[in-house]
């Protein structure tokens, strides 16, 4: 496969706010196919981030927002990671939507909803609902109030084998064991968190230990009370950080080659 490059995108959108963030959203994907990008990649939740009322505020794969950036995809041949907060099937869902010139190439659904049972045994979670207040901890509830995906996986996107998984999926051994049995090109996880990166050498680690390059987006600004501050990254498959974006909360795109990531 010929190189190419890779635009990651950290961007502060606001919660319910659906059309303000796709077109903010697209604009940025406009300029970063300009500028020669052959895959774009958004952060977790882009279109509505976390709201009191998913379903309101969630999209169909057939909605004028997914299909805007399909034009996009089309008129610059190329493919952009949609984070999209999904209604499938008469319920919300946290997806990841790939589409590219001939529309959706395919969607991943998060399966290891926050908090999973990796990050929570059952005390804890009853704890967690006991004391949960939804405005004070910003609509962050997933588990029981969002669909589950089937787990996740690896799909094929302008020849290159992405796998896929969003945040939380991370803290769950079940996600990594897909990429150990069926190994891809590319690593890309999505978050909506404090700081991708900080102090945390998971995804460093994780990349090392697969020999797989990895993608990771986050959000910045405000999502209700919480501040993120992004810290979106590129790694090679020995784990070497290639790129990386601020972490003061700054909107910003950064760049790869595809062949910088593979030592």
């Amino acid at each position: 496969m010929d190189d190419f490059k890779l635009a990651t995108l950290q961007l502060d959108t606001i919660a319910g706010e659906v059309a303000h963030n796709v077109h903010k959203a697209m604009n940025w994907a406009k300029e970063a196919f300009e500028q020669g990008a052959r895959f774009v990649f958004f952060h977790e939740g882009l279109t509505a981030d976390y709201t009191s009322n998913p379903m309101k505020y969630g999209r169909q794969l057939d909605s004028s927002e997914v299909n805007g950036f399909h034009v996009l995809a089309k008129k610059y041949e190329g493919y952009v990671a949609l984070g999209l907060n999904e209604v499938w099937q008469g319920r919300p869902y946290i997806s990841m939507v790939w589409l590219g010139p001939e529309g959706i190439v395919g969607v991943y659904r998060k399966s290891y909803l926050w908090p999973n049972e990796q990050q929570m045994d059952l005390e804890e979670f009853n704890k967690f609902l006991h004391d949960y207040v939804p405005h004070e901890q910003g609509y962050r509830l997933e588990r029981s109030v969002i669909g589950a995906g089937g787990g996740t996986k690896v799909i094929e996107v302008g020849g290159l084998r992405i796998g896929c998984l969003i945040c939380a999926d991370g803290g769950h051994f079940a996600s990594w064991e897909t990429f150990e049995k069926d190994p891809p090109d590319l690593i890309f996880w999505q978050n909506n968190r404090g700081n991708v990166t900080g102090q945390d050498r998971q995804p460093q680690e994780k990349a090392r230990a697969l020999k797989t390059p990895m993608v990771l987006t986050n959000r910045v600004g405000f999502s209700h009370c919480y501040f993120q501050l992004g810290g979106s990254a590129i790694l090679a498959d020995d784990g070497t950080l290639i790129a990386q974006a601020n972490e003061e909360g700054r909107e910003e795109m950064i760049w790869a080659d595809y062949s910088q990531l593979r030592r």
